[in-house]
């Protein structure tokens, strides 16, 4: 669900709510927030379950500049380094890389669920927040997302 930065979107979870609330803070007045704007400094609890991502200008593509330590864990890989479009997300993978392109292109904060099935086979269902950041304050330059995994079925 792609929301306006004005509209507090629905957020399940409370460490997702909380970096919308810091994201929110961090913008001010303004479409979005700058990366030096979003210290991950200021919201260390929530840093193992953040991916941040670089925009490649010219092309738009995602790459993967730090994960953190739960999504590696629960991904089962370390995807640092990596573009978005070249990582294997089986059945998922069309509707993972919609999530981030709408994010891209709207400019606006988007949350979605699914299911996600690894390679261990293990079941589990995702709540994600993807969050725009801007070096100019208009172009999307990097993508924050935070990830909260449920395990329980």
């Amino acid at each position: 669900m792609t929301c306006s930065p004005r509209a507090r979107p629905t957020i399940a979870s409370p460490r997702l709510q909380a970096l919308y609330a810091y994201w929110n803070k961090q913008r001010g007045g303004r479409r979005m927030p700058s990366r030096a704007d979003f210290d991950p400094i200021d919201i260390p609890r929530l840093l193992p379950n953040l991916i941040l991502m670089d925009v490649e200008p010219g092309t738009g593509r995602l790459k993967v500049r730090v994960a953190g330590t739960t999504v590696v864990e629960m991904y089962g890989s370390d995807y640092t380094g990596r573009y978005l479009d070249e990582i294997e997300f089986g059945d998922r993978r069309a509707a993972v890389l919609h999530d981030y392109t709408t994010c891209l292109e709207t400019r606006q904060p988007y949350v979605s669920e699914h299911s996600f099935w690894t390679d261990r086979e293990i079941t589990y269902r995702i709540e994600r927040v993807i969050l725009p950041l801007s070096d100019d304050g208009e172009t999307v330059s990097h993508l924050v997302s935070g990830l909260e995994f449920d395990t329980t079925g």
